[in-house]
């Protein structure tokens, strides 16, 4: 399997019959329905979605966590560190990047850079949080690593350079902040985490570089993007303080509340849920842009807050704002998820289109030390504010569905909110969740993810089950029988086996039949509200509706460039289209056709293009305005 999860495909269901196992005779005095020579049959399966990552070019499995983005033209590059630790601890010998043209179909491009070949580290295994920039045909490159004592030591941001996005980057030989750059600080590694920003703004170019844990900082780089810009005057001093008068900025966020601002480290605030906050790590900055690729409204930056660690954002109006680190706390957007206890964030904007990237360890064995990118569609409101969304095994173009038992009532698990109690992870044994059988479960608690059966990828007949809102946690079946909703937490033959069914004919002559691969010949049924393995259940108590039919109801299409001069060439590569489906899911498709070939380009005027989508014999249309002026006037 190359790439991620075999991208291609949606499996076709078919039914094979295979040899009768044990079953119950037929009673002829009973209106019940026994059950009868199982007959397997296969249902299709969202092989896309969360992760988008997690692969080498081998189509092996990588670990890798701290995701940032670089958009680059028409394709976006993603960057991880790559996580290698067997146990709890970090391990992260290098950088690697991966690139994609549609946000769907991922590259796996290179090792960008070996933590081991920079001069000025203390080992070669901590490869943290990075980020890329472009600036003139040059690519930056800003990470952060453990110093040795030739820099004093202690957490430092390095920088390394290469033409082109997918390296190889050479560092410039020793660190752009060190440790003792920022004193004072509470401990030697809140120099982490870099995030930089470019934007002209009244003419004038600026170039900002920002990091910290617990602690929050940024400086303006210079022209030659390897060394900090001068603001105090004082070109032989780094000098460190709050507002733009110093050459590095301490940040603050002014609370919800208003009584108490991020001054220092050990400020928090309260927020209108009444639980308290503080800046725990990993900024991130960002701004919209119109469809011109012009920036506008307010300032973000993105951040960790608390332990284990949910995602918050702030704001600020301004660049002067901006630029004195001075922000105002806008609220969390997403809450700890079930299987890592870290998080960090890229936003950025692709194709007209707002994403969150951000990472879990949904992977087999994953956790905080063995992480994974993945995305979701950022929808900013039109004040600016955002509201929470959950982390989910989809993301932007994989499919969910739900499963319903005879009566009509879901699959779910139970509702539970992640937490910040570390003793409440991984989600095995007794920190699993319960699944139930529910007529008023919420939608989300009653989605899943069908993904080819992990104890054989190649059965078609198995199928192993997902949450949707909880990624990285299975139905599973437990030694003792129970079935719970676990985190894939024991990668092995009988962890794989323990998250498996075959699938069959349903009993009661309808629907789907779940055989446990673990427990050969027990089946999963619904019985009073809960869901259990039996070895002998009723036929309707163990056939399931599941719907994974839903059709295309809609599209939406998006066109980067709709202005061009007379004579020129319309360019076609820059459509995409979100298909929205009865069930609520949305995909990203690029599979579609145009009638570009019969418009007429020569004369100026307003041009209609007509963009068509066919997806299971059901033919979408939109139609696009496209302005044709003679060549000279402004676009």
């Amino acid at each position: 399997m190359k790439g991620k999860k075999l991208l291609a495909a949606i499996l076709a269901v078919s039914m094979i019959p295979v040899s009768a196992i044990a079953v119950s005779a037929i009673d002829s005095k009973s209106d019940e329905k026994q059950l009868q020579v199982p007959v397997e049959t296969t249902l299709a399966k969202s092989e896309l979605g969360n992760p988008f990552l997690g692969f080498d070019e081998n189509g092996n499995r990588v670990y890798g966590g701290d995701p940032s983005i670089l958009v680059d033209g028409d394709t976006v590059y993603a960057y991880v560190g790559n996580d290698t630790a067997s146990g709890e601890g970090y391990w992260m010998p290098n950088w690697r990047c991966y690139s994609s043209t549609d946000m769907v179909n991922w590259k796996y491009e290179s090792i960008i850079m070996e933590n081991g070949d920079v001069s000025w580290a203390a080992n070669n295994h901590e490869a943290w949080a990075a980020q890329v920039m472009k600036y003139k045909d040059k690519y930056y490159f800003y990470y952060c690593t453990e110093g040795n004592s030739s820099v004093n030591g202690g957490k430092c941001i390095g920088v390394a350079v290469s033409d082109s996005p997918t390296g190889p980057f050479t560092d410039i030989g020793k660190p752009l902040v060190r440790n003792i750059d920022t004193p004072n600080g509470v401990h030697t590694w809140e120099d982490i985490d870099p995030t930089a920003w470019i934007e002209t703004v009244d003419g004038v170019e600026h170039r900002v570089l920002g990091w910290g844990n617990n602690r929050f900082f940024n400086c303006e780089l210079n022209e030659d993007m390897i060394s900090i810009k001068d603001r105090d005057g004082n070109p032989n001093n780094l000098s460190v303080g709050y507002g733009s008068g110093y050459d590095i900025s301490i940040g603050r966020i002014n609370g919800v509340d208003r009584k108490q601002g991020m001054n220092d480290s050990n400020s928090t605030w309260t927020a209108d849920d009444g639980r308290t906050y503080f800046y725990t790590e990993a900024p991130y900055y960002f701004r919209r842009q119109d469809e011109n690729g012009n920036y506008y409204g307010k300032y973000y930056m993105f951040f960790a807050t608390n332990w284990r660690e949910e995602m918050a954002y702030a704001t600020c109006d301004t660049y002067e704002q901006f630029l004195n680190n001075d922000w105002t706390f806008g609220g969390r957007i997403m809450t700890p998820t079930a299987t890592a206890n870290t998080n960090h964030m890229a936003v950025f904007t692709f194709k007209g289109q707002d994403y969150f990237v951000y990472h879990n360890g949904t992977l087999p064995h994953g956790s905080g030390y063995r992480r994974v990118a993945c995305v979701e569609e950022l929808n900013i409101n039109e004040d600016g504010s955002i509201d929470l969304f959950s982390e989910t095994s989809t993301g932007i173009s994989g499919v969910s569905t739900q499963i319903t038992d005879a009566t009509g009532a879901y699959i779910a698990h139970n509702e539970f909110t992640n937490t910040t109690n570390d003793g409440e992870y991984p989600k095995v044994g007794n920190n699993a969740q319960q699944v139930l059988v529910s007529d008023d479960a919420k939608e989300d608690d009653a989605k899943w993810e069908l993904e080819l059966g992990l104890a054989d990828p190649d059965n078609d007949a198995y199928v192993s089950i997902q949450s949707y809102n909880k990624p990285g946690m299975y139905i599973t079946v437990e030694d003792s029988g129970e079935v719970t909703l676990a985190q894939h937490w024991d990668d092995n033959d009988t962890g794989r086996a323990k998250i498996t069914f075959r699938t069959l004919e349903g009993f009661a002559g309808y629907g789907v039949t779940f055989e446990s691969v673990y427990k050969p010949g027990y089946y999963l049924a619904s019985v009073d509200g809960d869901l259990v393995l039996t070895k002998n259940p009723a036929a309707e108590a163990c056939s399931f509706n599941v719907d994974t039919d839903s059709e295309v109801s809609s599209m939406k299409v998006q066109k980067t460039k709709r202005m061009y001069t007379v004579g020129s060439e319309l360019n076609t590569d820059d459509i995409r289209i979100k298909a929205t489906y009865e069930n609520g899911d949305t995909r990203w498709i690029t599979d579609f056709t145009t009638d570009a070939d019969e418009i007429d380009m020569s004369k100026a005027g307003n041009k209609t293009l007509t963009v068509t989508y066919t997806e299971d014999g059901k033919t979408l249309t939109e139609k696009i305005t496209i302005r044709v002026v003679e060549k000279g006037k402004t676009l």
